[in-house]
């Protein structure tokens, strides 16, 4: 809009999208829009291999929102797969206040009545702007829009979130495509398309019946809506969220919410409360010892394991982004002092697990160590590009060595014993790396089983994966006495990073 003939185009453009869908008078008149639909949800980072995303979630939800103030109340119902749980639940969200009551979690399946943090809020509101072309006509309309169009593509600005991008179908004019380019951790740059289709009528307006997303071209959303509704008022009960009850997030974590907005949505969808809240430092001043030439770094949902080496350090994991990774590394580099970070292990490619690999990396001459099926996906991780987000390997892409783990590895410590790596075959992910310390006699694991505080009930673990991992240690004669979680474990009370050995045989049903 800076020169006199853009104007002109982005007018029609608008006008032409608007008039697709209903005329002006008619988006500017709708005031709330219902929409009842059922779906699911994959995940790009799940799944036994980067190539083949793992289902999260199918759902059914009846999702009331106002067309142009941020507010929503949302009645959703799933099944969620990473761990087997219904979820039952009522949101609602009014700016950066939010509320939950019912099931959401699917860790602990106890219906709750409590407010949610404004990062979550703010992250669904994204996903409903992303997914209703009529909050995008009405944000389109407003005087104050920031907009221009280049190339048939029109493209919407608003402060703290990544570029809109808008294609319209040629022969209807109706929004065809939104595309976004969001920061994945630990890919980076990715894009989010949002494809609209089975367009109909709503009332006087027209709308679609049929929405799917893909990021970076592999679907990971699709709905079908069984209806929508549109009022010309608004109950401005219905989306009251009491001020008492407000959870605030930071700023980082709202920030954070717009500019990965899908990422965190596949794990709010999937009954996951935490983990992606953006995280910043490790619940312990410092690490802890695990055993002599053995430290932990205890996170609020991930671990990662520091080994001394004969010259330098190895770390087990790199959990997360940047953000929480930065911290961790203090303390992975505190532990051993003068002996220099060098070698990292990633037990598998779960981004939750890895997404701090480039943080790490950037203390250059590190070698990453890996299971041999994946080694191509994480030598995409450092070329990948962080312009959305940048991080500090972005400003100094030093070279990494990835280095693949056919069966079995072992690298001498500073304690006269050896880091054995060992890939195990699970149900979790064809790269499974477990690893032994055979001096210190124990086994470092994530995902397949949490250690618990107290002797855990026969058959308790996490089904078969739990089994396998107990079977693998038994198969490979390893002598182990513990066994220390990339995720602490519970009793509903204290929580564990550590376990006897023991536990996990009675976990496993053995």
């Amino acid at each position: 809009m800076s020169t006199e003939d853009t104007l002109p185009r982005y007018t029609e453009f608008v006008d032409r999208l608007v008039s697709a869908l209903g005329g002006a008078a008619a988006v500017s008149a709708a005031a709330t829009e219902t929409t009842v639909a059922d779906g699911w949800r994959h995940h790009p980072g799940w799944g036994t291999l980067p190539s083949e995303p793992e289902s999260s979630a199918e759902f059914s939800y009846t999702l009331r929102q106002d067309t142009v103030a941020p507010r929503y109340r949302l009645a959703l119902k799933a099944k969620t797969h990473l761990v087997p749980a219904q979820l039952d639940y009522v949101e609602t969200g009014n700016g950066s206040r939010g509320h939950v009551d019912g099931v959401d979690f699917m860790f602990d399946t106890r219906p709750v009545n409590t407010p949610i943090a404004s990062w979550r809020v703010a992250t669904r509101q994204r996903h409903n702007d992303l997914i209703s072309p009529l909050r995008i006509a009405r944000k389109l309309l407003a005087p104050e829009a920031d907009v221009s169009v280049d190339d048939a593509v029109l493209t919407l600005r608003e402060v703290g979130r990544p570029p809109l991008r808008i294609t319209l179908d040629p022969a209807t004019g109706l929004p065809a495509t939104f595309a976004v380019t969001e920061e994945h951790s630990p890919l980076g740059d990715v894009l989010v398309e949002v494809w609209f289709g089975d367009y109909r009528e709503a009332g006087v307006l027209t709308l679609p019946h049929h929405v799917t997303i893909t990021i970076d071209g592999v679907t990971v959303h699709d709905e079908v809506r069984s209806s929508i509704e549109i009022s010309d008022r608004a109950d401005d009960g219905e989306f009251a969220v009491a001020e008492s009850a407000v959870q605030d997030g930071s700023a980082g974590q709202v920030a954070y919410a717009h500019y990965s907005t899908e990422w965190i949505m596949t794990y709010v969808l999937a009954g996951v409360r935490f983990y992606f809240d953006l995280q910043v430092a490790p619940v312990t001043p410092e690490a802890v010892d695990l055993a002599e030439g053995v430290k932990l770094v205890i996170g609020p949902s991930h671990n990662t394991m520091v080994v001394e080496m004969p010259d330098h350090t190895l770390a087990v994991e790199a959990p997360l982004y940047d953000e929480y990774t930065h911290a961790a590394l203090a303390q992975v580099k505190a532990a051993f002092p003068g002996k220099p970070l060098r070698t990292v292990v990633g037990t598998h490619f779960h981004y939750d697990h890895i997404g701090g690999l480039r943080e790490f990396a950037a203390e250059g001459g590190i070698t990453v160590l890996v299971g041999e099926p994946t080694v191509p996906f994480f030598e995409r991780i450092f070329d990948g590009q962080h312009t959305v987000d940048p991080d500090r390997f972005s400003g100094n892409p030093v070279p990494v060595t990835v280095r693949g783990v056919a069966d079995s590895l072992a690298l001498p410590m500073a304690d006269g014993g050896n880091v054995e790596l060992y890939r195990i075959t699970n149900d979790h992910t064809e790269d499974m790396l477990i690893v032994y310390l055979s001096k210190a006699k124990l086994v470092f694991e994530s995902d397949l089983w949490n250690p618990t505080p107290v002797e855990p009930a026969p058959n308790s673990g996490r089904g078969r994966v739990t089994t396998q991992l107990y079977e693998a240690i038994v198969k490979l004669g390893l002598d182990v006495e513990t066994v220390v979680g990339g995720h602490n474990g519970t009793d509903g009370k204290t929580l564990a990073h550590a376990a006897p050995f023991s536990y996990l045989k009675i976990a496993a049903g053995y």
